[in-house]
């Protein structure tokens, strides 16, 4: 006798038959036209999966497979990225201050290297003290859960070290207008007085880095702003117009962006605007190739300058204004700086 069967399963009979306990086996009924859609939804859900995977790694997890190593590394190194570009504020006169700022340090560049070391003097001063600020802040919230509020704690916490370090910071530009190997002297002896004092003071040499960077990191921005000046009327105002259309053409079209790299892109076609200008005319002391050299060295480096000013601080939107201000300066001038004394006139 016959029994129903389902396609594909194995149906075993155990009624009284010829044979015993017969297993009867009936081929799935395949058909063409719905087996080569079900082959594309399974081609196009697993080329769907593998990109989310390639682009999070924390997919995977959902997905039940394990990230490759390579998707790892990419999407590791596109966070870090990513964090250390800077948004640019909107609130309040961001665009007046800009325009303040930028006027003031072309008038001081116009005037000499005094004028130049008193304005950067000022702001180098409140850019250490600022970012002593902001890690001590964060060394009292991890504070409690450490375990570590003694006496030693609340003396890194206090006021001294921010002074320490706006002063060591303010002074190396004054150093740098006198002349250059007394910026040279500064650079190296007050970040290792500002050890020194963290050591008399009982505390551990490790807690006086929050000080030294507070005191270096500015002051090498200032430094090289004032030694482009003594350089000449023209090195000066290279370098503060090429900034200063790096940080409008950023502000600009990054404030609103879709993407954070938007402005610093904008950013660079100001720095090359202006340095087409001066290698039309190179006036001293550049030349047409030593101008665009030192161009795009300033138009790759401000970005650059931008994520140091992040890396050192506790996190990429941490409020420093000061930093802020001169932070497309840090790496720029410096390297603006070398290429007015390596290159030939």
């Amino acid at each position: 006798m016959s029994r129903p069967t389902q396609v594909g399963v194995p149906v075993v009979t155990t009624e009284p038959s010829t044979q015993e306990n017969q297993v009867v086996v009936v081929a799935p009924v395949v058909r063409p036209r719905r087996a080569a859609q079900r082959a594309a939804e399974m081609n196009a859900a697993t080329a769907n999966a593998a990109e989310q995977i390639s682009e999070d790694p924390t997919a995977a997890e959902a997905l039940g497979a394990e990230p490759t190593p390579e998707a790892v590394s990419k999407i590791s190194l596109r966070t870090q990225l990513g964090g250390l570009l800077v948004t640019p504020e909107t609130r309040g006169p961001r665009i007046r201050l800009g325009l303040f700022w930028f006027f003031i340090v072309l008038a001081a560049a116009t005037s000499g290297r005094v004028w130049t070391a008193v304005v950067w003097s000022v702001v180098s001063a409140a850019a250490g003290y600022q970012i002593v600020t902001v890690w001590q802040r964060e060394q009292a919230a991890r504070a409690p859960e450490e375990g570590t509020e003694d006496a030693s704690h609340r003396l890194s916490s206090g006021g001294l070290f921010r002074l320490v370090a706006a002063f060591g910071a303010g002074l190396m530009p004054i150093a740098a207008a006198y002349s250059t190997g007394m910026a040279g002297s500064a650079l190296i002896v007050l970040p290792l007085v500002a050890v020194l004092l963290h050591l008399l003071f009982g505390l551990q040499a490790s807690s006086a880095a929050p000080t030294v960077i507070g005191t270096v990191l500015p002051a090498i921005a200032a430094i090289s702003v004032v030694l482009t000046v003594r350089s000449g009327l023209w090195a000066g105002l290279f370098l503060v117009l090429a900034v200063s259309l790096y940080d409008a053409g950023s502000f600009l079209l990054g404030a609103e962006a879709s993407s954070r790299w938007e402005g610093p892109i904008g950013g660079m076609i100001g720095v090359l605007a202006v340095t087409f200008t001066i290698a039309t005319f190179h006036p001293p002391p550049f030349s047409r190739g030593s101008a665009w050299v030192a161009g795009i060295a300033v138009c790759l480096a401000c970005p650059i300058g931008q994520w140091l000013g992040s890396y050192f601080l506790p996190s990429a939107d941490t409020h420093a204004p000061a930093l802020r201000r001169i932070d497309a300066y840090l790496l720029a001038a410096p390297v603006f700086l070398a290429c007015i004394w390596l290159l030939p006139a």
